[in-house]
Order: structure tokens, then sequence, then C-alpha cells
């Protein structure tokens, strides 16, 4: 009977948003002992996917009588700032008692994101991943799944045997990652040992530019990685990181495990790197100016012939610790009456409830953000009808919420003139088309759809949209892909593209 400990932290942290803490988990989900059993194994779960993929390939590899799961707690956060001192310090508190009453371990499953940082410290993925190898010791294997966004320590390399990133950027391979580390956590457990070498490139690169289609510079990359898994290599992961923690260990990282072949585990590392910076040049943004998306929405919205078009916000991406309320697309589509457009999901619990008072098919004078003193979160009124009333609940049937239990909150839809807007009362990008559909709006009937998201859209709306019908729009925001837009603390300098300058010589 193999006893496998499940645990994990997932917060990614942008350094210019407020502080996060317990609430924040519990909202988006907190999940102790056979809570996450449970989840793990439903039909439409809610927990994070790698989980998930974790127990089936347990399951299927070893079936119910050989192996028994000690889940202790794993804890999620929709992305934002740095997570506060003392709820952390909790939950470390929380893993290490679980750990010590899980008994004889055989192995440790840690589910985490990696992109972390608290009020205390750039690095508390690192305080998790020590913890785990205190309690545990140096003999039992530990795996570790990563968001491909992480920005990974000496102290994380140093207390994993192996950690296993994401390939997909939008993420639809979480759940099979969580497969991987099974399978990789079978192989440590009959004795193979695993030997991994780490390089960090002085990239980092803007968040539009890492997505993994065909003909984009990471994807890329990722699939030249791939091609090098075989009897000797285990894992090959290439970690874009993700620039607004800000931190001294930001840079893009390539890692290779290897079957016991250190040497090759080096070389192997070091070609990819290189491969990785000869590319530099291609991790550069080209997004669109306010006004001609403004022009383009109002040209298909009175040409119903014209293909329809889908607008990305990626610098208000609540993905990314936005806030997912900035208004400048929304008041520049008012403005100009652009027609048959539908906006979503904007964040604002203070809105939903006004249109809740006032009742379905009601018209009233919406006011956005009336409690929001966050920076960027700008205040906008406009005459309005409340279209449909929804308590938000739904599971998704694209992209990265596919088969998942997805929760809006009380969720309202309101129509401002030729802008139907979908408004939420729990903080989320918008990840497929249900995220308007399943409050009643029709998404292939519009003429111009505007998202609250980076790049993870793409996976839901792909049957809809393809990428030439796609716009990235350059505005103000937390999670601004102009990067010169910020004041940088911590990020190492000099990075590419950030500094045009910045240079990467190989190591003997």
């Amino acid at each position: 009977m193999k006893r496998i400990a499940i645990l994990g932290f997932s917060l990614e942290s942008n350094a210019f948003a407020a502080p996060c803490a317990r609430w924040d988990f519990e909202q988006r989900g907190y999940y102790r002992g056979e809570e996450i059993t449970a989840q793990a194994r439903a039909e439409t779960p809610a927990i994070y996917a790698g989980v998930s993929g974790f127990y089936a390939e347990m399951d299927r590899l070893y079936g119910a009588k050989r192996w028994q799961p000690v889940p202790i707690v794993h804890a999620s956060s929709q992305p934002a700032g740095p997570v506060e001192e003392g709820f952390f310090k909790e939950l470390l508190t929380e893993f290490e008692e679980g750990l010590r009453a899980g008994g004889a371990l055989d192995g440790v499953y840690v589910a985490e994101h990696g992109g972390a940082t608290a009020t205390h410290t750039h690095d508390p993925d690192g305080e998790v991943f020590a913890l785990v190898r205190r309690v545990v010791g140096p003999d039992v294997p530990v795996v570790a799944t990563l968001d491909l966004h992480s920005n990974v320590s000496d102290v994380m390399m140093d207390s994993v045997d192996v950690m296993i990133g994401y390939r997909t950027n939008p993420h639809v391979d979480i759940y099979a990652r969580g497969q991987e580390a099974a399978r990789v956590l079978g192989e440590l457990m009959d004795g193979v040992i695993a030997t991994s070498y780490r390089v960090r490139l002085p990239i980092v690169a803007p968040s539009v530019t890492q997505l993994t289609a065909e003909g984009h510079p990471y994807g890329d990359l990722i699939r030249l990685g791939q091609t090098k898994v075989d009897d000797r290599v285990m894992n090959v992961t290439i970690l874009s990181g993700f620039a607004f923690a800000d931190t001294p260990k930001n840079g893009m990282t390539v890692i290779v495990t290897t079957r016991n072949d250190a040497q090759h585990a080096k070389s192997l590392a070091m070609s990819l790197a290189k491969a990785g910076w000869a590319d530099r040049h291609r991790y550069v943004p080209r997004m669109i100016a306010l006004d001609d998306a403004v022009a383009q929405a109002r040209s298909v919205g009175i040409d119903p012939m014209a293909p329809s078009l889908l607008f990305a916000d990626p610098a208000d991406n609540p993905g990314g610790g936005g806030r997912g309320n900035t208004t400048y697309i929304l008041a520049a589509l008012l403005k100009a009456g652009v027609h048959g457009c539908i906006a979503g999901v904007f964040f604002d619990p203070v809105l939903v409830e006004q249109a809740r008072s006032v009742g379905e098919g009601n018209q009233f004078h919406a006011k956005l953000n009336t409690r929001e003193t966050a920076r960027f979160s700008e205040p906008l009124s406009w005459d309005a009808r409340v279209v449909h009333l929804h308590d938000g609940r739904f599971v998704g049937r694209h992209g990265m919420v596919a088969g998942k239990s997805v929760d809006t909150g009380a969720t309202a839809v309101i129509a401002l003139d030729g802008v139907t807007l979908v408004v939420i009362s729990k903080r989320q990008q918008c990840l497929s088309t249900e995220f308007f559909e399943a409050f009643g709006v029709d998404v292939a009937g519009a003429r111009s759809v505007v998202v609250k998201s980076r790049g993870h859209f793409r996976a839901g709306f792909e049957h809809l949209f393809p990428p030439e019908r796609i716009r990235e729009v350059d505005v103000p925001g937390l999670t601004s892909p102009n990067l010169g837009n910020f004041d940088w603390k911590g990020l190492p300098r000099p990075v590419y593209p950030l500094d045009p300058e910045a240079a990467w010589t190989p190591t003997a």
C-alpha cells in the first residue's frame, strides 16, 4: 500500500496589487482532508485540475487497494497581491501538522502554482517545499506540479525531487500534468534516481508573448524540449515566469530532469537555454491602440457581413492580479456608440446588488466602481437596463473550464445602450463562451466581444474566434504587457525585452 500525501498552495502574486489573505483562498478553493479526495474524484470538480489528474492516474496505476491518499490541505486563490504573512504561517502550520499526523509516507505530491510572493518573503513557495522536505526527510520522493508562470528559487530546486511545469498556455494540460506527476512519483518510489539541472535566462517575457500555439516562440521552445524526452530524460520543463511578481528569481527557466544522468541534464538544459536566448527578439508585444479597437468594433457593428471580432483586455486580467473592472475600453465603446457588443466578465459586487434591487427588465442608472480604491479602477455611470439575474453557477464546456464547476457569484447581465455587460461578484477572468452563454448572452450572434483576460480565453473561444479575429488592446492596468509602465523593485536587471541591451553568456 503506497501512502501518498497530497497538498498545495496556489497563488500568482502581482506586486502592484493589494495583498490577499484567508478570505481570498476560502472564496476560490480551500479544501482539507477528505474534501480533497471527494473533489478530485467528482464528476465536475471545482478543485485544481492537477489534483484530479493525479488521483486518476494513481487509481489507474495502483488501484484502490494498492495506494492510499493522505490528503492534507489544498488552498487556491485567484491571482492577487502578496499573501499576508500571518495567514501564510497558519497555512504552513496546517501543512506541517497534516504531514506529521499522516504517519509513514511513501511519497508526496505538491500541487503548487510557483508564482507567489508574501508580505514577508519573495519565496513562499520555497517555504512550502522546504517544510515538506524537512518533515518527510531526505528519502521520501517529493514531486510538484508548477504553473508555467512559476518563478523558481534555489530552495524550490533543492527541496523537491522533480518539478513538472505546464506545457500549454492557455493551460489546458493541468490535468495531464497531474497524471504525469503520478507516473514520475511511481518511478521514484520504484527506486529511480532523478537528477535535475536548471538554467535561468534574463528574459522576462510580456504576458501576451507567452502563448504556446504553433508559430509562437515560447511554444516553439517547449515543443523543442519535448522532442528530447526519452529513456534518459524524464522531464523537460520550461517556465516563462510571472513578471509581475517582481522578484530576484524572475526569468525564463529551463529545467531538465534525467534518470540519474546529471551531465546529460546539464548539457541539454544549456542547449535549450541557448535556443531560447537566440529567439529572444520574438518576445515583443504587438497590441492595438484603443482608438483603433473602437473603430474596428464600430465598423463590424455597422456591417453585418463583416467577421465579428474579439477584443482582449490583457492589462486588466484577473488571472494576473488585475481587478477585472477597469473601464477604459467600455467607456470608449459607449461614447463611440458601438452596437452589437458584449463584454465581460466585469467584477463589481456593488453593481450586481444595484441590478438585483431593481429587478429584471427594469431601467436604472448604473454606477460602476463606486467602492473601488484600486489604481486604474475608475468610476463610470451610464443608463442601463437589467437583462438577466443569475446565481453564477454553471459547468464549463470549453477551454480551461471544460467539465469543471464554475462559480462567478451573484451575476447580473445589464444593457448599456449597444453594449451588453456581464457583471460578477467573485473576481475571475473570462475563460470561455460559457461566461456569457450561461447567463443567456449570445456569443455567436455578437458583432464584437470584449473579454477581461490575457490569453486563457483563447482556448474557450477558439470554436468561434480564430487568432486572426482576436485583437489585444493597449490600455492601462495592473497587468499591462507594456513592462516599461511599472516601477520594478526586485526584478533582476537588465532583462529582455524591458532592457534591449540585456546580455547572456552561457557558463562553461
